[in-house]
This record gives C-alpha cells, structure tokens and sequence, in this order.
C-alpha cells in the first residue's frame, strides 16, 4: 500500500455494549415454576411479567434474562456491514500543536495527533440506555474496545477512544518513523490511492488486564519480511483507571490516525463492550 488514501463516508458498525449469559436453568420450554429444570427460588422468570428476584427490574428488563427466550441480549445492538472504510494515509504536516483547535485552519487536516495536524477517521456512537447522569465509576465495567481491521503497518496509527466527557484515551500510541514492518490482518501492501483494495480484518481489543501492548506483544512471520500481530486482547497505552469518572450516556468515538505515508488499511467494524449491570433497561436500546 503505497499511496495517500482518503476516508470514504458511509459506514455501518457492529456495537456490543454489554453482554449477558446465553442460557440457564428453566429458560428453555415448560414450566418455569415446577419440575428439575426450574430456576432456584427467587431467581427472574423472563416471560411473567414480576420482578422475581426483587431487583427492581422484570422480565426482559433484568440483565437476568439477556438473551433467553424471547430477550435479546443486554445493551448489544447490530448493525449490517456495509463497505470496508478506507483508513486516511499520512495525511497531514508537521506543524506542532497540542489542540485542534491549532489546525483547524485546514479542513483537510482538523486533528492534533501526536502534536502534529493530521486526517484521522472518526466513528461514533451515541449511547442512550444508561441511567441519567451516570458516569463509569468502576472503570472496569468498561469490558473491552474492538476493532476489526487491517492495515500493512502498526507502527503508522496512533488509536484512541474519545469519551463523551472530553476524554482521549490513547489505545495504541504513534512512536515515531522507524522500525519494522507489523501487519494488523492480512492486508493488501499492493493497492494504491487511486484504487485502494480491502485485505481481510482481524479482531484486536483492548481490555483492562491484558498484558502486554500492541507494540509489546510477540508476533508471528507475515508476508515477506514483514511481522504479523495476532487477533487478540491487548493493554492499551493509558491506563484503564484512567476510564473512571466519563460520562456514560453521549457520544463515544473511535478515533484512528496514519501519521505516516506508504501504507494504508481499511477498518471494518469496532466495538464497545459493557458490563449490563450499568445498563437502565436491558430490553430497550443502548444507542441511537
């Protein structure tokens, strides 16, 4: 991929904002109230309509009951496909700035990324389904951030997840212009900006106790002379207590930035994952 490729518009995300068991005991057909595959005393029955259990919460309200019977699964919305999102390829200058509001004097390069003025892509999601007001108080109710996506080289991107608070939070941080090549899924190093190609994505995510960082982790032989990350969790630059106090209803963002020209990637879908204890309601929506 050697070449400056623009963002392209209109792209459809899969979100899980919070998951919740699959199954249990007396979720299935029958009775749910006699016989060996009834639930214990006091637990939620997901189709009675009574808070069972006392928590204020029934049926398909109940984190409970995510995704039996006929509840779907707490907080988690899916979106189709659409088109693979071209990633912005070092596009942007040198000039040092530590706000964008530094550089948006050029529309085509409104971001401060890694004190420079670049293109990123941005994504966003507007959460609704928490309580008003809430915040994350226990940042590791924040489960993970995904990312499904290819790229021909790591050490290009600088990643962030942007809080509706105001908060940039760096996933995987730019170093500098040198070092080997790292490829995040099988991507295509042979397209050009006039006519990018897709390469096939892999799921990376960012969790509160993974060990290592993008940069820190093993890798295996890719194409060429070229390194491979594996899918997989991976600990984001800043540090997860770091989460604690944002806002949790309002516009989260993904935000993704090449601060290096020669190689491009595409990103295909990305994710947010809740703990569905935070959730208002399991069974209305989590965003718009």
């Amino acid at each position: 991929m050697r070449a400056l490729g623009p963002a392209i518009a209109g792209f459809s995300i899969f979100v899980v904002a919070a998951c919740g068991p699959t199954s249990r005991p007396g979720s299935g057909g029958g009775d749910d109230t006699n016989g060996p595959d009834a639930p214990p005393a006091g637990s939620e029955i997901c189709d009675d309509a009574i808070d069972n259990d006392g928590d204020t919460r029934a049926d398909c309200s109940d984190p409970d009951c995510s995704g039996i019977g006929q509840c779907p699964i707490c907080g988690s919305v899916e979106n189709p496909e659409a088109q693979p999102l071209a990633l912005p390829d070092g596009i942007g200058e040198s000039t040092v700035c530590s706000t964008d509001a530094q550089c948006s004097g050029n529309p085509t390069i409104p971001n401060c990324v890694a004190k420079e003025c670049h293109a990123s892509y941005v994504s966003t999601l507007d959460f609704i389904g928490f309580p008003a007001g809430a915040t994350l108080v226990d940042p590791t109710k924040l489960l993970s951030v995904c990312v499904n996506m290819e790229h021909s080289y790591l050490r290009d991107l600088q990643m962030e997840l942007l809080t509706p608070s105001g908060g940039v939070f760096i996933l995987h941080k730019f170093v500098d212009r040198s070092g080997g090549e790292i490829y995040l899924g099988n991507a295509n190093d042979s397209d050009d900006a006039d006519m990018p190609i897709a390469g096939t994505g892999m799921e990376y995510c960012w969790t509160a106790t993974a060990a290592q960082t993008m940069l820190e982790a093993p890798t295996t032989p890719g194409p060429g002379f070229s390194e491979l990350l594996p899918a997989g969790n991976y600990k984001p630059i800043a540090p997860w207590q770091g989460l604690a106090g944002t806002t949790l209803n309002g516009t989260w963002k993904m935000r993704v930035t090449d601060l290096w020209p020669a190689d491009n990637g595409f990103m295909f879908k990305w994710s947010i994952k809740f703990d569905p204890t935070l959730v208002s309601d399991c069974a209305g929506p989590i965003i718009l």
